[in-house]
């Protein structure tokens, strides 16, 4: 096993992760409430989100927010999809709003030219203030923090947050962004208390040669992210990210004796699907991890 010294590196799940998380919170968050402010004067009725694997990851995430509690037309589109096959619509009363962790991406960067030249409000999310992203983007905001997949789904999820609570105020919402308060203290107790765990479950699936990650609902677009993201890129493990729902269409047929899945199970609407693949898949294989939301959210 690779041991790695965390003080070292910064992509790492740490104590860090809880100071940086409620610096977003109380520094960063009333500025995009601050961009928000400026959409609803301007208009705007549609959002596009550009961004590239994790970061596109947690503006899916918020998309899927908005198309749960409101009609506000959110779109989550990775960078060179944008630039290629531009939207239709892209005037003076969208956002185009681009994720980049270190401002460099350069479809993201253009897909913010193409937004601004259309006359779309344009927004940068990204970590310093002088990444080349910002000078593409009429507003920015440089969060200058390591633990990107909180950040970036913090920030995103803020702005489909205030814009619902702005223009079509739902009690949901209202729940959720009280949860995101208590945030820093969950995040805190999982670093302290889930660190041994997943180490012994690292050490379960680095035996294994590749792994299917399999999601759905809200935990889909973090489902591709560690599929890609952490196993791929990370680790160099071959696999691929299936949908719950589509298991049963195609996927199942390879199921067998020593083949690995990783599940992301949620505790929304889309459970049963997912726990339906996993038990099929309990079935005719022991190499398998499930990710339980209902053990760790503590109540979120």
């Amino acid at each position: 096993m690779l041991d790695i010294d965390k003080s070292t590196v910064d992509f790492l799940v740490t104590e860090n992760m809880v100071q940086e998380v409620e610096k977003v919170l109380s520094h960063d968050v009333p500025l995009v409430h601050a961009i928000v402010e400026e959409m609803v004067k301007r208009d705007i009725d549609r959002i596009y989100f550009v961004a590239c694997v994790s970061p596109l990851n947690a503006a899916q995430t918020a998309k899927h927010l908005a198309d749960r509690f409101s009609d506000l037309q959110v779109y989550a589109i990775s960078g060179w999809e944008f630039c290629d096959n531009t939207p239709y619509r892209l005037d003076d009363r969208c956002a185009v709003i681009g994720v980049s962790d270190y401002g460099k991406t350069e479809e993201v960067i253009k897909a913010l030219e193409l937004g601004r030249a259309c006359g779309a409000l344009t927004a940068a999310f990204t970590k310093r203030a002088d990444s080349p992203i910002t000078s593409a983007a009429e507003f920015s905001i440089d969060y200058q923090a390591d633990c990107i997949w909180e950040i970036h789904l913090l920030l995103c999820y803020s702005v489909v947050l205030e814009m619902i609570t702005r223009l079509a105020p739902n009690a949901e919402i209202g729940k959720i962004k009280n949860d995101l308060k208590q945030l820093p203290n969950a995040l805190g107790h999982l670093v302290r208390t889930w660190e041994e765990k997943g180490r012994q479950l690292g050490e379960l699936a680095s035996q294994w040669p590749m792994i299917y990650t399999v999601a759905a609902g809200p935990l889909r677009p973090l489902g591709y992210k560690e599929g890609i993201v952490t196993l791929m890129e990370f680790t160099w493990t071959h696999g691929c990210v299936i949908e719950s729902g589509e298991f049963r269409h195609g996927p199942l047929e390879i199921v067998e004796p020593g083949v690995p899945f990783l599940f992301l199970l949620g505790n929304d609407e889309s459970r049963h699907t997912t726990e339906r693949a996993i038990n099929f898949v309990k079935q005719r294989t022991d190499n398998v991890i499930v990710i339980d939301y209902a053990e760790i959210s503590q109540g979120l």
